[in-house]
């Protein structure tokens, strides 16, 4: 591995922080430009992509190996958001190198999910690189880096049935949703984005109308209602939407709640409505403190707890998954300790494969506790390879320009 430039990443997400310090530290997609730029500004960072989802929020970075990873984002909150990460620092996970690596390729296949195998983060990173990609804070390795997570995760959904169902966040409150509904329910999907989308195809599939569109933006509801043949509210209308709605969804991309407690309160006490609160929103788009206990109420925190009863038949692929993974990483990981060998750099990952592939031949007949050992030879085995092979390169490039 280039030993001056490093990869690391430092995040936290739903698995190692309560929801009120995701909510905190956050940072949202509409504002990734300007905070992108700040951050590879910094003395010693090469290129980096910030990944916010629904239930966490991660930032992949190159730097010099002289700098502690932590200590990088920690600085650029206190400097830019005014907020000390050291006081909060066991809810981060910080990693480097391969360790950085395999946790990407972990989480865009799925692996790291609320709901393992959920497909919504494989367009959710690629949206958060290609934001990054517009803005040019991605480097050669970090571009390098995210087209073989791209790959990795490809290729784990297509081998095994991790992915089988498309099940995702938002895929089980639908399924919240649909347990829930019957032809004189009335649901409420408040904001436009991947999240509200789902929901509305999943109900579309069973033939449901009784929907209102409500958004910011009215135009925009509007066209979701003209689609599923629906109807369309502005978010001023919210307090009516409310006494009219059984079930409401809400995903939003708002800084402050957008639904307060006293609203809800006021709507059930006289309507019975709204009965059921789904609250995707990452800060919480609804006001909790003082909700009617009566009012079946779901945040992400709270879906976790039904969503772990949904994948344990999954996790029979597990251990396919992580082989994948670990062969995946490895052929980058040949790729970036070739990249300042312009010539062999293009056929690294390939001569990794080779023997990634002859070793799975053979491993029956290994012992597993020569495997080690096997692997080692086999390393060592292709760095002297690599030897001949880019001086026998040289040689017919030097043949080429003396025969000219």
């Amino acid at each position: 591995m280039n030993g001056d430039i490093k990869i690391s990443v430092v995040g936290l997400s739903i698995k190692t922080a309560p929801i009120e310090d995701l909510e905190y530290f956050q940072i949202h997609r509409r504002d990734f430009n300007n905070f992108l730029k700040i951050f590879a500004s910094q003395i010693g960072i090469e290129g980096v992509v910030f990944v916010s989802t629904c239930n966490r929020f991660e930032i992949y970075f190159t730097h010099s190996s002289t700098l502690k990873p932590f200590k990088i984002v920690e600085d650029f909150f206190k400097e830019v958001f005014q907020k000390d990460i050291s006081k909060k620092k066991k809810i981060f996970y910080a990693y480097s190198d391969s360790k950085a690596v395999e946790h990407l390729f972990k989480v865009i296949s799925g692996l790291d999910s609320l709901v393992l195998g959920e497909y919504q983060i494989q367009g959710q990173v690629k949206d958060a690189y290609s934001i990054a990609c517009q803005v040019k804070t991605v480097d050669k390795i970090l571009h390098r880096l995210f087209h073989a997570a791209f790959r990795c995760g490809k290729l784990v959904r297509n081998s095994t049935s991790i992915g089988k169902g498309r099940f995702s966040v938002s895929g089980m409150a639908s399924e919240i949703v649909l347990n829930a509904i019957n032809d004189h329910t009335t649901v409420a999907i408040i904001g436009v984005n991947e999240n509200t989308k789902i929901l509305a195809d999943e109900l579309a599939k069973v033939n449901f109308r009784n929907i209102i569109f409500v958004n910011r933006t009215l135009h925009k509801a509007q066209a979701l209602a003209e689609q599923y043949f629906c109807s369309a509210k502005p978010l001023s209308e919210l307090s009516n939407v409310l006494t009219q709605s059984e079930i409401v969804f809400t995903s939003t991309g708002s800084p402050v709640p957008i639904i307060s407690s006293k609203d809800v309160n006021d709507s059930y006490k006289e309507y019975k409505k709204p009965r059921i609160i789904l609250d995707l929103a990452i800060p919480r788009d609804v006001e909790v403190d003082g909700l009617i206990e009566d009012i079946e109420y779901y945040d992400i925190e709270k879906l976790k707890t039904h969503l772990d009863k949904q994948q344990q038949i999954k996790l029979e692929e597990l251990p396919l998954c992580e082989k994948i993974i670990k062969n995946e990483v490895d052929s980058f990981l040949a790729w970036q300790e070739s990249i300042e060998d312009e010539i062999f750099e293009p056929f690294a990952e390939r001569f990794e494969r080779v023997r990634k592939e002859l070793l799975e031949e053979y491993i029956s007949q290994i012992n597993p506790s020569d495997l080690e050992k096997v692997d080692k030879i086999t390393r060592q085995l292709i760095h002297r390879t690599k030897s001949i092979f880019v001086n026998i390169l040289k040689e017919r490039e030097t043949q080429k320009h003396q025969s000219k």
